[in-house]
């Protein structure tokens, strides 16, 4: 790797990881202007009875987004970013997870690709710390019946919390989305 410091999953063997997704509902929401994203989105989920799941859909405009990501290059591109930036009056789209953390809070996890109006569109991604609606944003959650999905540390992301999953979903020839709610989470 170059210049990384990052532990090489090639040489631990540990494989990736897959599971096949039980889907349930499926939520739409409009934010509307002044709406903060991230804790407007876990409340919804909350509202709606939803513990976890996938954003399909993220798009629309913010008046102001914080972000994990740099304006500089970094000096070693394989350790997660240290800092964060400001996007102001940005549009663009998106995509993640909700999961739950150890205490049942929503944890809402979207990577977003921005760009920012006073820079003539130039774009910047990166990990949503923080967002508030400007005119409207747009977001389909697929609700996640099973597996359980989780954020844990490994050793290959520097510390960096990535998805996992507990349990497993009915066997295919159930046919994804065929269950009941009940059934699903009894079969998991």
């Amino acid at each position: 790797m170059p210049g990384g410091t990052l532990v090489d999953k090639r040489a631990t063997g540990d494989p990736m990881k897959i599971a096949t997704a039980v889907s349930g509902r499926r939520l739409m929401i409009a934010l509307e202007p002044g709406d903060e994203v991230l804790s407007s989105l876990a409340t919804a989920c909350r509202d709606a009875g939803i513990d976890q799941g996938v954003i399909s859909t993220f798009s629309g405009a913010l008046r102001w987004a914080r972000l994990i990501a740099s304006d500089t290059v970094p000096a070693d591109p394989e350790l997660p970013l240290p800092d964060h930036i400001e996007a102001t009056y940005c549009e663009g789209v998106g995509s993640g997870t909700i999961t739950r953390d150890p205490d049942g809070a929503h944890v809402v996890h979207v990577h977003v690709a921005l760009g920012e109006k006073d820079r003539s569109g130039a774009a910047v991604a990166g990990h949503l710390l923080a967002a508030e609606t400007h005119y409207v944003v747009e977001v389909v959650i697929d609700e996640v019946l099973a597996p359980v999905m989780t954020r844990t540390a490994h050793p290959c992301s520097s510390g960096v919390a990535i998805l996992g999953f507990v349990g497993s979903a009915p066997p295919a020839d159930h046919g994804a989305g065929s269950e009941s709610a009940d059934e699903a989470r009894t079969t998991s």
